[in-house]
């Protein structure tokens, strides 16, 4: 019987691993998209090595340090610092064996999600061991599938898995996964288990930081049980027990966070916390409630998608907003429910309330802004690992319901109940990866499903881009471009009539009325660049209300179009004031590399212009722009060396001939040959390829 229950097992098993598959199977031929996923296509980030060899000297002179700024013009004025050294090692890796190659990408996101889809199912039944031990294997097991399915083809996934830049995260989630699965399914008791798990928990809190949850889930999640299957155990035996089993994990997270306070990505929590308790305080208890029913919301109806959730947020414009009133009394009634819960959770309503939400809103704390705000205030693939653990939590308590009925008769209508659930969010999970199917659809979707004007100006903008680089359609283009025209110089004067006077938390994440009409301007300015070239006509938009914004705070790519305005039109004093506020604030490559390009032109001090360079190199050593200015630099300077030396970098960096040949005359010249040797291979491997 044991054997026959076995290869029930792996028969449904597979059969869910084909249908996941099939489902997304005609997604793979999907081209990249004009959206993030052109980090990887131009290499904006990180390089794509040509051979091994060219690996090691991306490691030996550019090193795994590098940090890279998350930060959107229209989502909001926060700017988020990152460095992950391991997820820097792995995405050179993956850069190389992939060679741009979407199908790959696609590949790769869509293997793990499987993998992590099998995990589920395995955790699935572990729990059905404690509950269904008496239902039928096969009925178990089907409604096991019921509840994996619902995860994996829920329409919220979707995005994960299709969105190629989203790859990494997959990974991450399918470690952090491995982690509690090996927890509860391993001996906790043997060391080499703990060792392993000690080790296994480190690989995704290297990838990404969203893995810190792990601890805390599993710490609550042993305690509910030790409280509830033990109740001769006191309250403290039970913590006590409880913190035991995730010494090794807290361990890893020790490891971690030493590492993190250690970098310039602690910023990340103190530049918030600097600006006031105050705003420490409007985040915690009044605006995070708002985003988590925005959460909420989505996850029981997941119809209204799109690329740009945030502009679906509804924050209110007022303290006593009844929405916002609304939002905060229903994160109140959660924790105290929680905490009710926990407190009586040997007894059957604690228990399972407490294990059915707890997993699922300590995942989510990431992304509800109450560690430390973030650029984007809502994304559909933030709720992949959170969704994974509602559906672990609920079906403790949905087992523990068949486990009751204990008749196959009543058991079947609850299946059924179950798939017809599944069939609902598969349906609209299949018609979402039609979105992805290009770029036009992906921008034809956002811009379908969202009443926000400035977003609506944005995808008609970028579908206007998109048009008119074809010969084809590039009328069509140009007239979407002047619609966007049109429909944001009609939303920056109806700003104008908006109330002022808002909290102050919506002004420091660029919500307000003034912070709105900036990235209106910036996108009119851009577009109307995009169809003319009209250089005093675009400070003439985007100046006023450069005005109206604390400079410190904003967007890089703000930043970029205005100081690169002014430099045109040479009014350097105007560019060093906005340069030398930003600089106190920003940790920019943008910024360091245009206030070296200032003190070349207005004081030609050419030590502190290769000051600011060499700084950008030490924590942006693979930005492109910083390589080149450190290039040219040296060359004014009449540096061989070092203008030598960086012409090679450039030229491994972005596989420029020009700047490879460079250095090898520079090198044959300064009687370099080990140096002239590199840059002489590099060359050929080019133009063998």
């Amino acid at each position: 019987m044991h054997k026959q229950e076995n290869k029930l097992f792996f028969i449904f098993l597979s059969i869910n691993i084909l249908i996941v598959f099939l489902f997304y199977a005609h997604t793979l031929n999907y081209p990249w998209k004009h959206f993030d996923e052109q980090i990887i296509y131009n290499e904006t980030v990180f390089p794509q090595a040509r051979s091994f060899s060219e690996i090691s000297e991306y490691l030996k002179y550019f090193g795994l340090n590098h940090h890279f700024e998350a930060s959107s013009p229209f989502y909001s004025s926060i700017a988020n610092l990152r460095c992950d050294p391991a997820n820097t090692f792995m995405t050179i890796i993956v850069y190389y064996l992939f060679q741009k190659k979407a199908l790959l990408f696609h590949l790769l996101s869509l293997i793990f999600h499987i993998l992590n889809v099998c995990l589920l199912f395995n955790l699935l039944n572990i729990i059905s061991m404690k509950y269904l031990s008496n239902l039928n294997h096969i009925l178990k097991l089907t409604f096991i599938s019921a509840l994996t399915l619902i995860w994996a083809l829920h329409p919220l996934n979707t995005e994960s898995i299709l969105f190629t830049a989203n790859w990494a995260a997959l990974i991450s989630y399918f470690f952090c996964i491995l982690t509690m699965y090996c927890f509860l399914k391993l001996d906790l008791k043997k060391k080499v288990n703990l060792l392993f798990i000690f080790i296994i928990y480190l690989f995704p809190l290297f990838i990404t930081e969203y893995s810190i949850t792990i601890p805390i889930i599993l710490f609550f999640y042993m305690f509910s049980f030790y409280r509830f299957e033990n109740k001769e155990l006191g309250f403290k035996d039970c913590l006590k027990k409880s913190f035991k089993d995730v010494i090794p994990l807290l361990a890893s997270l020790g490891i971690f966070i030493s590492y993190f306070i250690t970098q310039e990505t602690r910023t990340n929590l103190s530049y918030f916390s600097n600006n006031g308790s105050n705003l420490v305080l409007e985040r915690i208890f009044w605006f995070s409630p708002q985003i988590l029913w925005h959460f909420i919301k989505l996850i029981i109806l997941p119809f209204n998608l799109s690329i740009d959730q945030t502009s679906m947020v509804n924050i209110a414009n007022s303290y006593f907003h009844p929405h916002a009133i609304f939002c905060m009394a229903l994160s109140g009634l959660l924790i105290i429910l929680l905490f009710i819960s926990f407190l009586n959770v040997k007894k059957k309503p604690g228990f399972f309330f407490f294990i059915s939400l707890c997993p699922f809103l300590i995942a989510l704390l990431p992304f509800l802004h109450l560690i430390s705000p973030t650029y984007c205030l809502s994304s559909e693939r933030y709720l992949y690992f959170p969704l994974f653990m509602l559906v672990f939590g609920i079906s403790h308590i949905l087992f523990f319901c068949l486990a009751r009925l204990n008749d196959t008769k009543k058991v079947v209508p609850i299946i059924i109940a179950a798939f017809l659930l599944l069939i609902t969010l598969g349906t609209r999970a299949y018609i979402r990866t039609f979105d992805w199917k290009d770029s036009v659809s992906l921008f034809t979707s956002s811009l379908n499903s969202t009443n926000n004007k400035l977003f609506k100006s944005l995808r008609i903008a970028m579908l206007g881009s998109l048009y008119s680089q074809d010969s084809r359609s590039q009328m069509y283009g140009f007239r979407l471009l002047n619609n966007a025209v049109l429909m944001l110089e009609k939303y920056i004067a109806d700003l104008e009539q908006h109330n002022k006077s808002v909290p102050q938390i919506l002004k420091f994440y660029g919500l307000d009325p003034d912070s709105l009409q900036l990235k209106a301007a910036y996108l009119l300015t851009s577009t109307k660049l995009g169809i003319n070239t009209d250089i005093i006509g675009a400070l003439g938009i985007l100046k006023p209300y450069v005005n109206k914004k604390y400079v410190q705070s904003l967007d890089t790519q703000i930043l970029d179009l205005y100081l690169g305005i002014l430099f045109q039109l040479d009014k350097l004093d105007e560019a060093e004031q906005i340069l030398n506020e930003s600089i106190k604030k920003r940790l920019n490559p943008t910024i360091l590399v245009i206030m070296s390009e200032l003190q070349k032109r207005k004081y030609n001090d050419l030590n502190k212009a290769e000051m600011y360079l060499q700084k950008s190199f030490k924590y942006f050593p693979y930005d492109v722009q910083t390589l080149d200015a450190l290039k040219k630099i040296y060359l004014i300077s009449n540096k061989d060396n070092d203008h030598g030396y960086f012409s090679y970098l450039h030229g491994i960096r972005t596989h420029s001939l020009e700047s490879l040949e460079n250095a090898y005359n520079v090198f044959i010249a300064l009687n370099n040959s080990e140096m002239a040797n590199k840059s002489f291979k590099s060359i050929k491997l080019i133009r063998q390829q």
